[in-house]
């Protein structure tokens, strides 16, 4: 199969004069099944009704193919890709990072939206990081008073995850 324009390693499927197997099953584009024939006869009927034959299932033996407009199957698949890629967006992790020297208001601005997006469905993971000479305790004190925040929503951990000199937790909303 040949790539699509795009760089994307997507495979096309063979329409009309490249598909390469000698027999085919062929469909209609109104769902018909006219049965296993030369795919010469199968390209004919194509361009009788002024439509494609285009390769749908590669692998069966005889591969199956379908009598269809090509343009209009690739704007499908097109269509079919951007909402899903739209759909997958909604569940995006978002992760607040937070200092043990932070000051109250950014605390309070960093909580305020963790909270939109937990209301909104999407994960959240709270971090705590430390640099130079700040102290585990001090981090875990401020970290502590922060969770205090997310009380009606769940953890995907069951405790504080420490990796290093950070330390995170991950919430999500709860279910009813």
């Amino acid at each position: 199969m040949g790539y699509n324009k795009s760089n994307k390693k997507e495979k096309e499927p063979y329409k009309n004069e490249r598909i390469w197997a000698k027999e085919v099953m062929v469909i209609t584009d109104n769902g018909e099944n006219l049965g296993a024939m030369q795919t010469a006869d199968a390209l004919e009927k194509a361009k009788e009704v002024g439509l494609d034959l285009v390769e749908v299932g590669p692998n069966a033996k005889p591969p199956v193919c379908k009598i269809m407009d090509y343009s209009k199957y690739v704007y499908r698949q097109k269509k079919k890709q951007r909402k899903n890629r739209s759909n997958s967006k909604q569940k995006d992790m978002k992760e607040f990072k937070f200092s043990p020297v932070i000051d109250v208001g950014d605390i309070n601005t960093r909580v305020r939206r963790a909270t939109e997006y937990l209301e909104k469905g999407h994960p959240v993971r709270i971090s705590m990081y430390r640099r130079g000479r700040q102290s585990r305790e001090q981090a875990e004190k401020v970290l502590n008073e922060i969770l205090t925040n997310f009380d009606e929503y769940s953890s995907i951990e069951p405790t504080l995850k420490k990796d290093g000199r950070n330390m995170y937790i991950t919430f999500y909303k709860k279910n009813g």
